[in-house]
């Protein structure tokens, strides 16, 4: 299994993932409940490596991952992914999976508000991106048109 994480300043997405890009879990949770998750993962699952984007934070959460995989005697890698455009990214899969509605269900997708943060999709994604699965260069973003 694999954890990737999706590191911020106040909040996180994470999300559990098997070897074929599966999603077991994701969520969002709030910093200071970071170390009891991860405890409650690596005793409840095999994880294998964790991922964590690249972005706000990141060096804070590795620290923090270390020192528990250390307390634990674990011997888990933990791997950086490139975080560009995974946002964008995110945003799109939330769209796929939650069907707009009101009003917003007649606006381009562009200009649709998501009414929710989308740092679990960005942990997921994360993790794809780790397994070759997902490409966040081939976002429709205006940078890349």
């Amino acid at each position: 299994m694999i954890l990737a994480i999706d590191p911020g300043s106040q909040k996180m997405g994470v999300a559990i993932l098997d070897i074929t890009g599966n999603l077991i879990e994701k969520k969002i949770i709030h910093n200071s409940f970071f170390e009891e998750y991860l405890k409650n993962i690596l005793e409840k699952m095999d994880i294998h490596t964790i991922v964590s984007g690249d972005g706000t934070h990141h060096k804070d959460i590795i620290q923090r991952i270390e020192s528990i995989i250390k307390k634990y005697e674990k011997s888990i890698p933990v791997v950086l992914v490139n975080e560009k455009y995974t946002t964008e990214m995110a945003k799109q899969w939330y769209w796929k999976e939650n069907n707009p509605y009101g009003l917003n269900r007649f606006l381009p997708q562009g200009l649709r508000t998501i009414p929710v943060p989308v740092d679990d999709y960005v942990a997921w994604i994360l993790g794809r991106i780790f397994l070759g699965l997902a490409k966040p260069e081939n976002v429709k973003h205006k940078k890349n048109r």
